[in-house]
């Protein structure tokens, strides 16, 4: 019944954990080893002292949260897998130097043996963009510039480019990346206004290789997802090819409701699941993903 659906897991609730990585590598290769294909990774930088700042609606987030750098972190973890995809979601590209980060991205891509699926945003907390030293107000534009800078340092030995924030002449990433160009999947929305503008709808189907769309699969989802079709279709691009990644959080939820909302899910059009799991510790966390294998097994039957 399931069986032509794509699975995925995550690590989000991991920075309240603790430093500890021990878990977190056991929920990884237990991820690997129960078939799921990808996983992905948050990041963020530094941690915002929220309560300094009203408090915690702008990032869930903090300076409480252990969030580990993630290029290094896929770099580790891609030593001791072989077959589950990274996926951090997401990075927020306006705060990093973006040469660096195509470089970093290249080689957890060559080190991974080609299981990277890099998903970026514009990001949301301007604090964040303070310390990182980049403006916060013009990064919808720089993100779009970074996209084309990314990709051709990819895909070439020999870039020159002369845009609004980049410009320079006669570079390469050496060695390239094993994908070229690797996937760039685009973050979009908040648990506070999980539908985006439509610019920001657009910006994927003229852009993105897939995306992560945290709204429902109901009926205003459904303008969401026809709206960056739309685009895509004006871009010159097939809509079937940017791949749909949903999240679904199976907390409270028994075998016959995970079933019933991954049906959901593909029959709105969602080609990849990726499960967020309920576990106030690591330990809880690993016996949920247990559950969930048991519970994809039985359906998939």
């Amino acid at each position: 019944m399931i069986a032509d659906m794509r699975f995925g897991t995550n690590l989000y609730r991991f920075p309240s954990f603790g430093p500890e990585l021990q878990p977190l590598i056991e929920f990884v290769k237990l991820s690997e080893d129960f078939g799921f294909e990808r996983i992905r990774l948050p990041d963020h930088v530094v941690g915002i002292i929220a309560e300094r700042h009203g408090g915690i609606a702008e990032t869930p987030y903090t300076d409480k949260s252990v969030i580990r750098e993630v290029f290094t972190l896929m770099a580790y973890l891609s030593a001791i897998t072989s077959r589950i995809t990274f996926v951090p979601a997401v990075i927020g590209l306006p705060q990093r130097q973006t040469v660096l980060a195509a470089k970093q991205a290249a080689e957890v891509d060559i080190l991974s043996g080609g299981r990277l699926v890099l998903g970026v945003a514009i990001g949301y907390n301007a604090l964040e963009f303070r310390a990182m030293g980049f403006e916060f107000s013009d990064r919808a534009k720089r993100f779009e510039e970074q996209i084309d800078v990314m990709r051709r340092l990819w895909t070439s030995a020999d870039v020159s480019y002369e845009g609004v924030y980049h410009n320079f002449v006669d570079v390469s990433l050496s060695p390239l990346p094993i994908q070229r160009p690797i996937p760039l999947y685009f973050g979009l929305g908040r648990r506070i206004a999980p539908i985006p503008p439509d610019a920001v709808l657009k910006r994927i189907g003229r852009l993105a290789d897939g995306w992560f769309p945290i709204f429902k699969p109901d009926a205003e989802g459904r303008k969401a997802f026809d709206t960056m079709r739309a685009a895509a279709v004006e871009a010159g691009r097939d809509p079937d090819r940017i791949v749909m990644e949903m999240t679904l959080d199976t907390t409270g939820m028994d075998a016959d409701r995970i079933r019933d909302e991954i049906l959901k899910r593909r029959d709105f059009g969602v080609d990849v699941i990726n499960f967020s799991l309920p576990g106030a510790t690591a330990a809880e966390h690993i016996d949920a993903l247990k559950r969930l294998k048991e519970t994809l097994d039985s359906a998939a039957n």
